[in-house]
Formats: structure tokens, sequence, C-alpha cells
């Protein structure tokens, strides 16, 4: 375990992103939904909760996301449980207007799906690899209307043996920078 300067959460230090997933495991509907409903009590500007989250239906679709990632990230997300798109809306429902705060909320969602799934036994990575024309192109997304931001795998730790050596190195909690480095007192 990461040990923290100030006392926080365990869920802060104990969630972490490894690529090395058990490709036995599957989550359940009733664990998926519950990894979204976390998403969904995110905060959010105006309460717009401007994310979208895309995902297999079943097992004959989980190859069409799979197919989202770059080359890089498809070989290890493969052995995954479930890989997620995520979206964010490019204006406000109501106004109409440019709602430049619809990534940070879409961030703030991550978020909230990450932590409930390491506390159901999950781990969720985060990638910025992906093929942004691919999944225009194979969801079906305006992206005059939606900015196509990450994509998630999710799924029980399992064996590493699979990865390239430079992911082998990767594959344990890093460290974080030190507050002195983000937080500016003015």
């Amino acid at each position: 375990m990461r040990t923290p300067d100030f006392p926080i959460a365990e869920q802060f230090t104990e969630r972490w992103s490894p690529r090395g997933f058990d490709p036995s495991h599957k989550l359940t509907e009733q664990e998926l939904k519950t990894l979204f409903e976390a998403a969904r009590w995110a905060p959010s500007c105006a309460n717009e909760q401007s994310w979208l989250f895309y995902h297999a239906k079943d097992e004959s679709s989980r190859d069409l996301f799979l197919s989202c990632l770059n080359e890089a990230n498809q070989y290890w997300a493969k052995n995954a449980s479930h890989i997620i798109i995520v979206c964010a809306r490019k204006t406000f429902a109501a106004s109409g207007k440019p709602n430049a705060h619809s990534w940070y909320d879409a961030g703030a969602a991550w978020m909230s799906l990450a932590l409930q799934a390491h506390k159901m036994g999950y781990h969720a990575h985060c990638m910025a690899g992906i093929q942004h024309a691919v999944i225009a192109e194979k969801l079906q997304i305006d992206t005059s209307v939606v900015d196509i931001v990450t994509a998630i795998a999710v799924g029980k730790q399992g064996d590493a043996s699979h990865l390239n050596e430079r992911h082998k190195s990767q594959e344990a909690p890093n460290a974080r920078k030190p507050q002195s480095e983000f937080v500016i007192a003015v």
C-alpha cells in the first residue's frame, strides 16, 4: 500500500490501474449497473451530468469496443471484463450554450466509477490511447455534439505474464507527486 503524507481514506491510496486482467472473470450485469450508478452520482456543473458511457451490450459486441483502442492498449485490455468509452456533451441541454466543464465533469464520473470498482474488488484502467475516428464511426457518435474523451478497461486483476517488459515493470501502484508541486498558496 502507498503511504499518504496526510491521513486520507484508503480508497484513494489502494486504487491503481493495472494492465494484467483476469480474462476468465466477467462483470455481471448488476455489477456493471452498480459502476454506472456510482458515476451517476458524481458532481457536475449545473447538475448537467454531461457524461455518456458506451459499453458492449453483450459478448458479441465486445470486439467492437476492443477495436476502438490503439494497438498498444488492445493487447492487454482484451483480458479485461469490460471496455467502456467515455464521452462528454459539448453544450448544456437547457440553453445550448457551450459547456466548458463537461470534460471535468466526465472526469469526476470516471473517478466515481473507478472508486466503486475498487470497492467491489475490481480495477479500472483509464486509457488515452484510443482511436477517435474509429469510435465515432463504429458507435455512430456525432463529434460536433459530443467529445470522445477516453476509454476504461474494468476487470479483476490477474496474471501479468502476457505483458511486454515495459508494462510488466509498471504493473504496481505508482508514486504520487508531493503537494508542493501542485498546490499554490497565494
